[in-house]
């Protein structure tokens, strides 16, 4: 009778382990590529500070990159989240750029953590032909970029062009522009979003 209660406690505790130890490598990688970025980092300086053995490390990631993918995952699923909700308000054509540009610059300076994470991991995270062939989320994403415009394209004024165009020249201008964000710590918020809005819509 006392087995039978115990093994299931025993294996609920061993699961629970399981994703702790996990979370711990996680939070550990994620504040080294911040510190050095992942290039600069290694498995050894990731489970130094999680006082988990590197042998463990690969019972849950077969190696460096793939712990980033993991945390890369969770980086644009949290910008996905934010950047819906903000777009969401926009109901003219201008409006979607304005706010689409502002969101993104926006995300990045509101955190300092999170902006030295983009800062040293940047030829990945700002790589748009990385994040198609390695994010799942950031896939997701365009496509609640692409049925949100579709749909307020039918209720007001728009460009009779392509929308799938449109929306990778915005992703390519924010990104250049975030890119320099990231090199300039003077850049302001509302001047940067001014100059990639009026750099869209009328070319200078």
């Amino acid at each position: 009778m006392n087995e039978s209660i115990e093994v299931p406690y025993l294996e609920r505790k061993r699961q629970l382990n399981k994703k702790r130890n996990r979370e711990i490598f996680i939070s550990a990688a994620k504040d080294t590529f911040t510190k050095m970025g992942v290039d600069k980092s290694s498995i050894r300086q990731i489970t130094k500070i999680t006082n988990l053995g590197s042998g463990t490390f690969y019972n849950y990631f077969r190696n460096k990159n793939s712990i980033f993918i993991v945390i890369n995952e969770r980086f644009v699923q949290e910008f996905s989240e934010f950047f819906m909700k903000e777009i969401e308000k926009a109901d003219t054509f201008d409006r979607i750029i304005k706010i689409a540009f502002k969101s993104w610059f926006s995300w990045i300076l509101s955190d300092e953590k999170k902006y030295l994470f983009i800062k040293n991991n940047k030829n990945y995270l700002l790589d748009i032909k990385w994040q198609k062939k390695n994010s799942k989320e950031y896939i997701i994403l365009q496509d609640k970029i692409f049925k949100f415009i579709l749909e307020i394209s039918k209720k007001t004024k728009f460009p009779n062009n392509d929308i799938s165009l449109m929306i990778t020249s915005v992703i390519a201008v924010a990104v250049s522009l975030g890119e320099e964000i990231l090199l300039n710590d003077e850049i302001q918020l509302e001047n940067v979003t001014d100059f990639a809005t009026k750099l869209f819509l009328k070319g200078l």
